[in-house]
C-alpha cells in the first residue's frame, strides 16, 4: 500500500495553514476557558513550581527489591517530615490496566508487594521488549490533584529521583514551599538514595510565542519555555533550572569554595549543603536571583552538567 502524499499548490498551502492557524486559536481559546490561567497567552502571570531532584550511582539493573527498599524508605522518612507527606499511594502499573483494580495501591498494602511492583515498572526497548539493563520506574502520589499534591518517582535507568510538588502546569502551592521542609525532604532522599548530588529547584511554568516563517500571509509561531528568570536574561541554561537548596557528596564537594552570602553546612556523610536563602526561594526577587546564579554554576561546575 503507498503511502498517502498530499500535494498543495503554493496559494493552496497557504489556505490550509490558515484554516489549521484558526483551528488552533479556537482550541487555545478553549481550553484557557475550561482551565483559567493556563496556556501560552497567559504570560502576565508568572508562576512557578518546586522540586527536589538528584542523582545517584549504581546499576540500572538493580534487583527491584533493592530499589523497593529504597523507595520504602523514603516514602517513610518523608512521612515524619510533615503531614503532607501522607496517604502515599503507590502506582501499580505503567501500562494501561487491563482489570478492574485501581491503578494506585495504597502504600501499607503496596509495602508487601513493592519488589512486584517495582519489576512492573520495567523499561522496554524500541521493540517493547523489557530490557532491564535500561532500568526500572517507581513513582508514589499523596494528596489531591492540584497545587498541593506531592509525586515521588526514582528512575533506575537514570539514576535519578524527583519529588514534585504541584502538577504539569500548575503552579505549586506557595504556602507549603517552606525552607524547613524542602531542606528536610532533600536531606531524607539523599540519605536514602545515597545521592552524589541533589538539589530544591523553583521551575518557572510559563511559555511564550516565538514568530516563525511559514508561509505567506500566515501568522505562525513555536511555542518555548519563557525565561526562568525574567530579571537575569543570562541565567544559566541547565537541568538545575533555578536552584534553592543544593547538596554535593564529599567527592563532589572538594574543594568548593563559594561566597559569605552563600550559607554553607557539612552534613554528617562529609557533604556539602548550600543553600541561596532561608526563605522560599522566589526567583523575582533580585538578591534571591543573584545567589540562585551563583549555585547553579557551582552545579554545572562540579557535575559537569549544562545544556
Amino acid at each position: 500500500m503507498r503511502p498517502l502524499v498530499w500535494i498543495f499548490a503554493e496559494e493552496e498551502a497557504a489556505l490550509f495553514a490558515r484554516k489549521l492557524f484558526d483551528l488552533n486559536q479556537a482550541l487555545t481559546g478553549l481550553l484557557s476557558d475550561i482551565f483559567p490561567g493556563s496556556g501560552a497567552d497567559n504570560n502576565d502571570a508568572i508562576s512557578y513550581r518546586y522540586f527536589v531532584r538528584g542523582q545517584w550511582a549504581g546499576p540500572a539493573d538493580e534487583k527491584p527489591a533493592v530499589t523497593g527498599a529504597k523507595f520504602l524508605q523514603t516514602l517513610d522518612s518523608l512521612s515524619r517530615i510533615d503531614p503532607l507527606f501522607s496517604g502515599w499511594k503507590i502506582n501499580r502499573n505503567w501500562k494501561v490496566a487491563e482489570d478492574d483494580q485501581p491503578r494506585l495501591v495504597p502504600l501499607d498494602i503496596a509495602r508487601h508487594r513493592i519488589a512486584e511492583i517495582v519489576e512492573k515498572g520495567i523499561a522496554h526497548n524500541d521493540f517493547g521488549k523489557p530490557t532491564p539493563g535500561y532500568g526500572y520506574s517507581v513513582l508514589a502520589i499523596a494528596g489531591a490533584r492540584g497545587p498541593r499534591r506531592v509525586a515521588f518517582v526514582a528512575r533506575t535507568g537514570l539514576q535519578f529521583f524527583e519529588l514534585s510538588f504541584g502538577e504539569h502546569n500548575i503552579a505549586s502551592d506557595l504556602t507549603i514551599v517552606t525552607y524547613p521542609l524542602f531542606k528536610a525532604a532533600l536531606l531524607a532522599i539523599s540519605a536514602a538514595w545515597d545521592a552524589q548530588w541533589s538539589y530544591a529547584q523553583a521551575f518557572r511554568n510559563d511559555t511564550v510565542k516565538v514568530p516563525v516563517n511559514f508561509a505567506l500571509g500566515v501568522p505562525a509561531f513555536r511555542i518555548d519555555t519563557a525565561a526562568q528568570v525574567p530579571l537575569d536574561p543570562t541565567f544559566p541554561k541547565s537541568a538545575f533550572h533555578i536552584p534553592w537548596i543544593i547538596y554535593l557528596a564529599a567527592p563532589h564537594a572538594a574543594g568548593v569554595t563559594l561566597t559569605r552570602e552563600i550559607l554553607t553546612e557539612r552534613t554528617p556523610d562529609g557533604g556539602l549543603l548550600m543553600s541561596a536563602t532561608t526563605e522560599r526561594l522566589d526567583p523575582m526577587n533580585p538578591e534571591h536571583a543573584k545567589r540562585a546564579r551563583i549555585l547553579a554554576e557551582t552545579l554545572i561546575t562540579c557535575t559537569e552538567n549544562q545544556s
